[in-house]
């Protein structure tokens, strides 16, 4: 690798708990015999951050710190459901930002490499980004923007944080946009280098592109909100490509509660880092788009996953369980997308050409959900009448050719109450699964509510 001068920087306003992890990573990056120097915006409001940032420029002998004088209104609010920001402090940290690239740009600095002071790296990236031969290039990283929902990356494709492609004359459905905003998303847990239109926060900039003028400046006349916007539309202006690489993805600390997972990142890595040789390779183009969506799934990403499931059934050339298991697995994605009668919808399309147990199981389990007794009763008794295939034991629900419909009838009956039949369902479901534990205790409860004795299971027809 050829020789680079590389200077680190970053404003600094951190909690000192959040801001030794970040030091640490430094501590532990890999550079390879390339110059690093260090230049830090002190602008802590804790002295123990402040004097953390000392330490670390007397540990490294390579440090600069300047102190940033407080001025106006600065409050920003940090706490565990989000981050608050003030218009008037985003442009205080893009001033500051522009400091650093100026005085990178004044000592000859082939890069600099700016980063916020709550993430925390694996060591291999700078050698990494600086591999790329980019001129702005950003590691990946994922945040829970508000807790229990869905990892974000802190890149995007266009506007303002636009996760699809951008496609001016062609009007899609939100279920298109969803969609294509988490295939892009997937290709992200990807390992590998992507163009894209936006990022921040752990970036690579060039001394060609400071030459060219990026920086975090204000445009007048743009209304996005961040000064990471408009350093990354000033860097298109200026005919600047952005790439982010997704090959070792940084740690977020958000919120205090994720420091917690801070040592299982260092001790395992990227837990959602993907192998893309082994993923890719091997076996037919079919199986391929249905491995890819069950990864999809695995991941949340439940819209994307249709769209190859799809696909996976448009091919053909596939056995009948593994049709019906994919077509099981869009309802489920339809169901967790809060979409259920679309999936609904696409079981009875598919019953024209799969007439089987676990769809007639599906589907009656579907009129349950909605308290449709009777006509959930009536696509078990279709299950339970259903001739099952010589294979049937490869099925992809092998209870739906068994027990399952006879409990669900049980079930269904208990509710109308009409508990004879609930009970004789029920013991002609125990003839599969004896100790079944639920239908062992259906069996208790309805014969207390048939005191005296019931009628036994073989003296009535289904």
């Amino acid at each position: 690798m050829a020789k680079f001068k590389l200077l680190i920087g970053g404003p600094v306003r951190q909690k000192p708990a959040v801001l030794q992890h970040f030091l640490e990573s430094l501590r532990r990056m890999e550079t390879g015999g390339i110059e690093v120097d260090y230049l830090f915006i002190d602008d802590n409001t804790d002295e123990l951050s402040a004097n953390m940032l000392r330490e670390f420029a007397l540990a490294t002998g390579r440090a600069e710190i300047v102190r940033q004088p407080a001025s106006g209104n600065e409050t920003y609010l940090c706490d565990d459901h989000s981050h608050h920001w003030r218009e008037a402090l985003i442009w205080k940290v893009a001033a500051m930002k522009d400091r650093i690239l100026a005085t990178a740009l004044q000592r000859k600095y082939s890069h600099v490499f700016l980063a916020d002071s709550d993430l925390v790296f694996d060591p291999r990236t700078l050698l990494r980004l600086l591999g790329d031969r980019k001129d702005i290039v950003s590691a990946l990283y994922w945040t829970q923007w508000q807790p229990g929902t869905l990892a974000m990356p802190q890149v995007w494709l266009h506007g303002e944080y636009e996760l699809y492609p951008l496609a001016r004359q062609h009007r899609q459905t939100d279920e298109e946009l969803t969609a294509q905003t988490q295939k892009f998303m997937f290709q992200l847990r990807t390992p590998g280098v992507y163009k894209v239109g936006g990022l921040g926060a752990c970036t690579l900039i060039s001394r060609k592109a400071l030459k060219a003028g990026v920086r975090f400046e204000e445009i007048p006349n743009l209304g996005y909100w961040g000064e990471d916007r408009h350093f990354c539309i000033r860097a298109a202006a200026l005919g600047l490509d952005l790439f982010v690489d997704t090959t070792y993805p940084a740690y977020h600390i958000y919120r205090g509660s994720d420091i917690e997972g801070v040592e299982d990142y260092i001790a395992n890595g990227w837990n959602g880092e993907r192998n893309a040789e082994q993923h890719a390779a091997g076996g037919e183009e079919g199986q391929r788009h249905y491995r890819q969506a069950l990864e999809m799934i695995a991941c949340g990403y439940n819209q994307a996953a249709i769209q190859e499931l799809e696909t996976f059934l448009a091919i053909g050339g596939n056995t009948t369980d593994a049709n019906v298991r994919a077509l099981l697995e869009i309802d489920a994605c339809y169901g967790r997308s809060g979409s259920a009668d679309k999936g609904r919808e696409r079981l009875l399309r598919a019953m024209g050409a799969y007439r089987t147990a676990e769809i007639y199981c599906r589907l009656g389990a579907k009129c349950m959900d909605k308290a449709n007794w009777r006509e959930a009763i009536a696509w078990f008794k279709l299950a339970i009448q259903t001739e099952r295939p010589q294979n049937w034991e490869q099925s992809p629900d092998i209870s739906a050719w068994m027990w399952k419909p006879y409990i669900q009838m049980c079930v269904c009956y208990t509710n109308l109450n009409e508990f004879q039949r609930a009970f004789e369902f029920n013991e002609l479901g125990l003839r599969f699964d004896p100790q079944h534990s639920g239908m062992l205790s259906n069996r208790e409860f309805l014969l207390r509510q048939l005191r005296p004795a019931p009628v036994s299971a073989s003296a009535t027809s289904i």
